[in-house]
């Protein structure tokens, strides 16, 4: 990746991408990241990668629905 500053473009950064869906009484949300095979990575570093990016979504996703239960709306 290219330093701290510089523009985000394929092959410099990753893109990650959130959708609000309406879902009965509540909502869900649809996460996607991509742009992996755009860094050049060779196919043990992208495995890498992803399965870190993974990791690490799982565990900060998973805090979101918890979190939100604590809002208070319209207040």
């Amino acid at each position: 990746m290219d330093p701290v500053g510089a523009d985000a473009v394929p092959g410099n950064s990753l893109l990650v991408t959130f959708e609000l869906v309406p879902a009965g009484t509540g909502t869900t949300l649809k996460m996607t990241e991509s742009g992996f095979r755009e860094m050049g990575w060779d196919a043990e570093q992208l495995d890498a990668e992803y399965r870190d990016h993974e990791a690490g979504w799982t565990h900060f996703l998973g805090r979101i629905a918890p979190y939100t239960a604590t809002l208070r709306v319209g207040s």
